[in-house]
Parts: C-alpha cells; structure tokens; sequence
C-alpha cells in the first residue's frame, strides 16, 4: 500500500509529498492551492491530505512536479487513494470552490469533471462549473468582441 499524501512544510514553501509513478514526489504548490490548504483548512506539517482533494489539485493545476508536468498524466499516476485520510465535506465544499475560479489546463478539464462526478466533490459543484483556460479566452474573446 502507498504512503497517503501529505503537506510538509518546508521553511516557508509548504508542499504535497505523494506517490507518483511509484517513487514519492515533492509536488509544488501554488499560491492559491496553498492558501487552500493552509489557510482555508488548516493543514499543517505532516497533516494527511485526503487523496481526493489532492487529484483535484493537480488536475486544476495547483500541486505540479518541480519539473512541470501535464496535470493529467501527473494525474494518473498518482497512488495512494487506498488508505490516508477521508475528505470532511469542509474539504469537499473548499476545494469545489477552489476548482470553480480554477485555471485548468484544456486537456485536463474532462479527467478533472470525471474525478469531481465520482467523488463528495459533486455534492459542491457540477461538471459545468468547471472549465479551461481556452474557454475563458474565448468567453472574454466572444465580450471584447461584442463591445
């Protein structure tokens, strides 16, 4: 069984330690997906991240590998979904709203409405409210140019 991922702290720049592709990585963090984590639901130093909240940080592209990665793939290679913490409905209800504003990579929106559809996430938000950084431009494009 995989070690469940969790948040360390590291000096200031906390970050998620999880199985990928069966070695354990140091995932990144953005400064919103932090602020989710640390201020919003206040997880600390070796705190279990539930894994369902993790997959949708790296699918909404908040938690990346140090090398950058394709948040799918990143994804799908997670583990450790067996064992680990169960989210609270705080932990759904937070993250949906984190996913709703989220910045999400084209080719990982429908992974990412697939993961919230199966998961306490889909009590907080629908498939709809989540869509990709191409939809946004081209939402923004449509009003700029109907101005």
């Amino acid at each position: 069984m995989a070690r469940p991922p969790h948040l360390v702290a590291d000096g200031d720049e906390p970050y998620l330690d999880a199985a990928v592709d069966g070695t354990r990585r140091e995932l990144a963090l953005s400064d919103r997906a932090e602020a989710l984590l640390v201020n919003d639901l206040d997880y600390g130093n070796a705190d279990l991240v539930p894994f369902v909240v993790m997959k949708a940080l790296v699918l909404g592209g908040g938690a990346t590998l140090p090398e950058g990665n394709d948040p799918r793939e990143a994804a799908w290679g997670l583990s450790g979904a067996d064992g680990g913490r169960d989210p609270t409905a705080e932990d759904c209800y937070r993250t949906a709203e984190y996913l709703r504003s989220a910045e999400v990579e084209a080719n990982a929106v429908e992974t990412l409405r697939e993961h919230v559809a199966d998961t306490g996430l889909s009590r907080y938000l629908t498939a709809d409210e989540i869509s990709s950084t191409a939809d946004r431009v081209s939402s923004l494009s449509d009003i700029a140019r109907d101005l």
